[in-house]
């Protein structure tokens, strides 16, 4: 019989402990990674490339150091985590023009992403890119919708889709001003 004033021991039943450890620790490594993905995102802000397409590049995004580069794969060695980048504010000089949106699905990353840009005001979806592999980014693009002059507060979802059933595996999501000039 046991006894009351013992301590309770915990029982496993299957891994239960272990994914909810593994789940907190996913989640305060992707709330790191926002944070850094913000910091990056607006120190690059004001390099301007050519426009390259909605398809993504091959690459890191322009600027970056060898030494960046290699920083920011040592940070994310385990499979199951992400590493997010877009810009924290988007200029369009008017509501059909491109802005530098500098979305980047990182090297160390095991999946395809997806991102959706949605209005915080409204929830409507106003930019969904396709499918960005690792190591490919999206320099420029194109609002879904002709925006009238403003500043929009944004949400970004990234979706992290598995590379073989682009079935979403994880989501995070960071804050983006989108800002029309025009």
């Amino acid at each position: 019989m046991p006894n009351e004033n013992a301590p309770y021991e915990f029982q496993d039943e299957g891994n239960t402990s272990t994914h909810k450890k593994s789940f907190v620790v996913w989640i305060v490594i992707a709330a790191i990674a926002v944070i850094l993905a913000l910091l990056v995102g607006l120190y690059f802000f004001m390099d301007s490339t050519q426009y390259k397409g909605d398809a993504g590049e091959l690459g890191q995004l322009d600027g970056k150091t060898a030494e960046e580069i290699q920083a920011e794969l040592d940070r994310y060695v385990e499979d199951g985590m992400l590493s997010i980048n877009i810009a924290a504010a988007v200029r369009f000089e008017d509501g059909t023009s491109e802005g530098e949106l500098r979305i980047e699905n990182s090297p160390a990353n095991h999946y395809l992403m997806q991102v959706d840009i949605a209005r915080d005001d409204t929830g409507e979806v106003i930019y969904s890119s396709d499918a960005i592999e690792p190591n490919y980014h999206i320099q420029y693009g194109r609002l879904n919708t002709d925006l009238p002059a403003g500043t929009y507060p944004c949400t970004a979802t990234f979706y992290a889709l598995n590379m073989d059933t682009r079935e979403i595996e994880g989501q995070a999501g960071a804050n983006v001003t989108i800002i029309v000039e025009n």
